[in-house]
């Protein structure tokens, strides 16, 4: 695929979704903050995109998430074992 643009907040009222994949596309802009929104969410796939600034800190309230593949962007910042 080959997409562009940036994710949508709306993203964040998905409240059954278990898995989001968005990679090897060329999203861009920041990841949204909303997402740390979705409760449910598992997997988080944005790896290989264009996505810029920070990781949202609301991702470290997503009690379900088991995965979260956000490599070869141009985030900053680290990760923490929260």
């Amino acid at each position: 695929n080959d997409f562009t643009g940036t994710l949508p907040a709306t993203l964040g009222t998905l409240s059954y979704l278990t898995g989001f994949y968005a990679y090897d596309n060329s999203f861009s802009g920041p990841i949204p903050e909303e997402l740390g929104l979705v409760e449910s969410l598992e997997i988080l796939s944005l790896h290989s995109n264009k996505f810029s600034g920070t990781v949202p800190e609301s991702l470290y309230n997503l009690r379900e998430l088991q995965r979260l593949f956000i490599s070869n962007n141009a985030v900053t910042g680290t990760l923490s074992n929260r």
